[in-house]
């Protein structure tokens, strides 16, 4: 008990600790873009709680300032120590602004310029067994339009999703997936999302009886034995799709063996998984013809 309070009279002190924080602009002009000289990310010292503490170290808290262009009286310089109350606003008027660098940030305004990139979803999947994915992952919008100052955006060459991570999966899940915007301050977007889906299905085993080809059809050999066993996992919904003329198992010289061949696999479904042939090599005979 008695930590506990000591822990809640921590909480509750006035305690100083540091943020960076990215600098975002509105009210610009339409057909223009800021592009600022030195790094868009500005540290601040502040006084606050140690609940404001344990919020910003948990990312409970934006790391994204904003500034009203209109209220920027130097067209080629900003001090921030003007923008010290406003800043403190936003965050609600928890935190007192003790020192800030860089305190002053040169800029130029200049015609924005529009790109397009690809979106790359950032996600971690655990499956329940059994289960899996039965399709490839889809998202859309795949790529958005970014505008900005030239210099910003020819940097970027995609953008990710904020990271998702799913567990226990047995069943398809589509949501919304956020972008990771924040490092690209002053980018301005037309989604800030997409929709993404995971298909997913109960999977189960198969196996096929297939024939072995050589390489060279002509070379004479003949295998012992003649066929092959191949074993894979494949989605329910797919099971009675699998036929054997989709497989191709074909038998080749391994300089690491003797007196036997590799097996291997030259062709198979796309809609199957986790693929292994039952025996990986094989004896053979020579045909003199």
């Amino acid at each position: 008990m008695a930590l506990a309070f000591w822990f809640l009279n921590i909480l509750n002190k006035q305690h100083l600790f540091k943020l960076e924080n990215y600098i975002q602009f509105y009210n610009l002009p339409d057909d223009k873009a800021l592009s600022m000289k030195q790094a868009r990310k500005i540290s601040f010292t502040v006084q606050g709680s140690g609940w404001n503490f344990v919020r910003s170290k948990m990312q409970l808290m934006s790391d994204t300032l904003k500034i009203d262009y209109l209220t920027i009286q130097d067209r080629d310089e900003i001090d921030l120590n003007k923008s010290l109350l406003d800043f403190e606003s936003q965050w609600n008027g928890k935190l007192r602004i003790m020192n800030i660098y860089p305190s002053k940030i040169n800029y130029i305004v200049e015609k924005k310029r529009i790109r397009k990139v690809p979106i790359i979803p950032v996600y971690t999947l655990n499956f329940t067994d059994e289960y899996d994915l039965s399709d490839k992952v889809h998202w859309y919008p795949d790529s958005i339009y970014i505008s900005g100052p030239i210099e910003n955006i020819q940097k970027i060459k995609s953008v990710k999703t904020l990271p998702i991570v799913l567990n226990n999966l047995n069943t398809t899940v589509q949501m919304n997936a956020v972008l990771d915007l924040d490092e690209y301050s002053n980018i301005n977007t037309n989604t800030k999302t997409t929709r993404i889906s995971f298909p997913v299905e109960q999977y189960t085993e198969g196996v096929m009886d297939i024939g072995i080809s050589q390489r060279n059809e002509n070379s004479g050999m003949i295998t012992f034995p003649s066929q092959c066993k191949v074993v894979y996992r494949v989605a329910l919904s797919n099971y009675n799709k699998i036929i054997p003329q989709t497989f191709k198992v074909i038998a080749e010289k391994d300089n690491k063996l003797t007196n036997r061949l590799r097996l291997k696999l030259a062709s198979v479904p796309s809609n199957i998984k986790d693929v292994r042939i039952i025996p990986e090599t094989v004896e053979y005979l020579i045909i003199k013809r």
